[in-house]
């Protein structure tokens, strides 16, 4: 399928704000299932640019804004083709297809396929791999002791959608797994983390995926899911909110090891006291996967904006992953290469300290 989306996020401060600087992970993948044939994003007031890839392989813009400014608009204009019907799964065995994977119990013995997964079978900053997660893995794995890798995946989803209610407003950005089971309802985000979890207690690599569910005319966020790697299919997509595999509807944009690595919007501030945030996401169908061709570029309806390129911010990155992959893994909510600064809103702070800007944006899609 062809797809035309378009992501507009638009903060306000009162008073103004100033020394903004912020990263957006906006611009979807180009892998086998899927081709990015163009985009475009537009900031107000007009920046310049750095663009590079994080060690995900996400496409990361980075951007800052010095003086003095009431809002910040950004709006993300893509053009994306997926190699599959809406219907139809992008990984995995095909429908009808008998089901390759290896027992899912001799996979997770295998030490050299746990250390080069390392980073997807650890605990992570949104993903604790805490005692109620580890019973529920357990109880699913006793149920089906001979359960191959696929097998199990669709398992669990099917236990999250099955036994969790979707319910906007029930958590928000910074909620984790604990705050959904405690709760019993979530959102795509929570649901993709609890699915992350049941897989790396069973010894089954899991990442964050984040995106776009095509064919929505209109909502006020982006979309999340899981994938997990299932040999001999590698990455497989898997939607806990429909609990079903991910199909030619899904359109990623990020992956990582939780929400904290795809964050849509993050950043930081000065001043702006008083802040709000406004994002709408509009997801059209243009035609099918075989009307190929690359795409007319989008014009900014703002300014012009300059692209840069830095290479070396991957290799930080990656130094900083592992770190935390192979390390003691205490959860930390605050996102890779941010400034963890307290609460900008306790009594005493003021307008010269830095403000967490509240651009982090809780993936919902209705």
């Amino acid at each position: 399928m062809r797809y035309r989306i378009t992501h507009r996020t638009e903060y306000t401060y009162a008073p103004p704000a100033y020394e903004s600087f912020n990263e957006v992970r906006l611009r979807p993948v180009s892998d086998g299932m899927q081709t990015c044939v163009g985009f475009n994003l537009a900031i107000d007031p007009p920046a310049t640019v750095i663009a590079f890839e994080d060690y995900y392989g996400n496409s990361v813009h980075d951007f800052g804004i010095p003086y003095m400014h009431d809002r910040l608009r950004i709006e993300a204009t893509s053009d994306v083709i997926t190699f599959a019907g809406i219907g139809e799964h992008l990984t995995g065995p095909r429908e009808g297809e008998m089901d390759r994977s290896p027992n899912l119990a001799g996979l997770a013995q295998d030490d050299y396929f746990a250390d080069e997964n390392a980073e997807f079978l650890h605990p992570s900053a949104y993903v604790a791999l805490g005692r109620p997660t580890e019973e529920i893995a357990q109880a699913l794995l006793a149920a089906t002791p001979d359960v191959s890798a696929y097998a199990y995946l669709l398992l669990a989803a099917a236990y999250v959608h099955d036994h969790f209610e979707y319910r906007v407003g029930a958590t928000n950005v910074r909620s984790t797994v604990e705050d959904l089971l405690q709760g019993g309802s979530g959102v795509c985000q929570d649901f993709s983390h609890l699915l992350i979890s049941l897989c790396r207690h069973a010894g089954l690599p899991a990442r964050y995926v984040s995106g776009y569910l095509g064919n929505v005319s209109a909502s006020a966020a982006s979309h999340a899911w899981a994938e997990a790697f299932v040999p001999p299919y590698g990455w497989v997509g898997i939607d806990p909110t429909a609990g079903t595999p991910s199909t030619g509807r899904h359109v990623k944009v990020a992956v990582g090891r939780d929400y904290a690595d795809v964050s849509v919007v993050r950043g930081t501030y000065r001043g702006g006291a008083a802040s709000s945030l406004e994002v709408s996401v509009e997801c059209e169908v243009v035609g099918d996967f075989q009307s190929l061709g690359i795409g007319a570029p989008v014009r900014s309806r703002v300014g012009p904006i300059q692209f840069q390129t830095l290479g070396a911010m991957r290799q930080l990155q990656r130094l900083e992953a592992m770190t935390q992959a192979l390390g003691s893994m205490e959860p930390a909510l605050a996102p890779m290469g941010s400034m963890e600064m307290g609460d900008p809103f306790a009594p005493g702070s003021d307008d010269r300290s830095p403000r967490q800007q509240p651009q982090q944006q809780q993936q919902v899609t209705d």
